[in-house]
């Protein structure tokens, strides 16, 4: 009994004590994306020991009936992995084994080893998810909020007046209201006046409206409307996640002004003796509660006034209207004269707002050429600067001797003198005769050392030489120039006459002695540099054109 007693009180006293002990002293730990508890949580993923968890913890958008991923991987062993709601826990066993016939596996299972899929999203699938992984001695954790989105209300415009269009004035700023009693997440609104945006000019606020994540959004536009906006639609527009089309809210506008002035208006070449008619357009809203034509010498001097629509003399008034405040007013005259051309006419119109007065003036004239507008006159601003930098330029460069006014480069003087008297010799004595003379006396020479014994070859020779170089000289000086006839006739020394027969034997050798041959070379040398030189000046202006034109 005593022994009993004493293990059952044992036992009893060791379950006190296990139940006591705090978990973290059992080994198991917890780790939380969203909360880390010490430094070993790294948080592209959640790390413990040497698991990793693979989580993306960013929120996701979903609209009812679409697919819904949850992903959720693993970096190493684990023992199993839970997903949890406010309301439910689901195991991953019993996802994959389709156990739930709404949920099941992911396609992708590589780094996603606890990921599951849901068939089609719903209101109940709102909420915060959390991914849970079981690992030795502690588990691994991720939370994951899904917006399942709710379609926006219709949008409604706020409007203090009644009726269906909204008044608003031209002097005044107007402030209209449209807003949305809920939306998940929330709606955007924007604000149209016809095809125009005019969003920048409103301001939005969004407030939660009681319900879990939903959101009631009221936009304000404040502007001021001007005239020619009158009778556009204002459209307030929203845009949403769940809206394949934008949702509208509409009214019509009249915006509201005294008659819109307007400068003189001059009508011309009005034939003397025809029927005319003035035809004023103007713009007033309302519509106006006074309308007539006055007329008189001067515009400060109207004695007569004619109501409209009416008639008086030769004058019939009406009144036509366009629509969204715009009127022609018209003035017929009938058999039109020198005396209606020197009248003035004012159109009296005035409406609740105002008053305003159109000034008109008839005229048999031409009518003036229209003045040239602001755009033009820029236009030929421009063009005169270019044209001055232009010119200015082209003085420079010429001042400078820059580009194409650059001087061409001079002759050679000598150059031209000896090309010059080169030609002038040849054309006097007609081509070869140099070399035909130079021929000459070398084969004289020759023949006439052939011909004789030694000692008289050497004597011949040596009287040779002079006779028939005398000879020579005389009749090619008598060729170049006439002045030279008169001139001392005195015999050169090594010139020889070589006799016709001697040269009618040789005029047709190709035989050559060298002192022949080394000068033939040296003036067929002299002739190509004379010619390359000519060539190269008759070609500089045409090279610097060249470069000119490509520049």
């Amino acid at each position: 009994m005593c022994k009993c007693s004493i293990s059952v009180c044992i036992a009893f006293v060791a379950c006190c004590v296990v139940f006591a002990l705090p978990e973290t002293a059992l080994g198991q730990q917890e780790y939380d994306v969203g909360e880390p508890n010490d430094g070993e949580v790294v948080f592209n993923g959640v790390r413990g020991s040497d698991v990793a968890l693979l989580f993306d913890s960013e929120e996701v958008i979903v609209n009812p009936g679409d697919p819904l991923n949850l992903d959720c991987g693993v970096q190493g062993e684990f023992r199993s992995c839970v997903w949890e709601t406010a309301s439910a826990t689901y195991q991953i066993e019993d996802v994959y084994s389709n156990l739930y016939s709404w949920m099941g596996k992911p396609p992708v299972e590589e780094n996603n080893q606890c990921g599951i899929i849901i068939n089609s999203a719903n209101i109940e699938h709102h909420g915060i998810w959390t991914c849970k992984v079981y690992v030795r001695g502690n588990s691994l954790v991720g939370k994951k909020k899904v917006v399942v989105t709710i379609k926006p209300t219709t949008p409604v415009l706020e409007i203090e007046q009644s009726g269906g269009t909204l008044e608003v004035s031209n002097d005044e700023e107007t402030e209209v209201k449209c807003s949305v009693a809920g939306a998940r997440p929330a709606a955007d609104i924007r604000w149209y006046l016809g095809d125009k945006d005019i969003t920048v000019f409103a301001a939005a606020d969004q407030t939660p409206n009681g319900e879990e994540d939903m959101h009631k959004t009221v936009s304000t536009l404040s502007r001021t409307f001007e005239p020619s906006e009158n009778g556009r639609l204002l459209t307030c527009t929203v845009m949403h996640q769940t809206l394949v089309v934008p949702d509208n809210a509409s009214i019509p506008i009249s915006v509201i002004f005294k008659p819109i002035e307007k400068p003189l208006s001059t009508y011309y070449q009005i034939v003397p003796g025809s029927d005319y008619e003035v035809r004023l357009n103007f713009s007033a809203n309302p519509s106006p509660t006074t309308t007539e034509w006055r007329y008189g010498e001067g515009f400060q001097n109207l004695a007569t006034s004619i109501p409209v629509p009416g008639a008086t003399d030769r004058y019939t008034t009406s009144v036509e209207e366009l629509g969204d405040g715009h009127y022609t007013a018209k003035l017929h005259i009938s058999g039109f004269t020198d005396a209606d051309a020197n009248q003035r006419y004012v159109l009296f119109v005035e409406n609740r707002l105002g008053a305003t007065q159109y000034q008109v003036k008839l005229s048999m004239d031409e009518a003036p050429l229209d003045a040239l507008s602001g755009g033009a006159v820029a236009g030929i601003v421009i063009v005169i600067l270019i044209v001055v930098v232009a010119v200015v330029a082209a003085g420079y460069a010429r001042y400078r001797q820059m580009f194409c006014f650059a001087p061409a480069a001079a002759a050679d003087p000598e150059e031209g003198k000896d090309i010059k008297e080169e030609h002038d010799t040849e054309s006097a004595r007609g081509p070869n005769t140099t070399r035909a003379a130079n021929i000459k006396n070398s084969i004289g020479k020759l023949t006439q050392v052939f011909k004789k014994p030694k000692k008289d070859q050497e004597t011949k020779l040596e009287e040779g030489d002079g006779s028939e170089d005398k000879k020579y000289v005389k009749e090619e000086t008598k060729k170049d120039s006439p002045k030279k006839e008169q001139g001392d006739e005195k015999e050169l020394p090594g010139q020889t006459q070589i006799p016709p027969d001697t040269l009618q034997i040789y005029a047709n050798s190709e035989f050559k002695v060298p002192e022949v041959q080394k000068q033939q070379t040296e003036e067929k040398k002299h002739t190509e540099i004379k010619a390359s030189r000519q060539t190269m000046n008759k070609n500089l202006p045409s090279r610097r054109m060249r470069w000119c034109t490509q520049n």
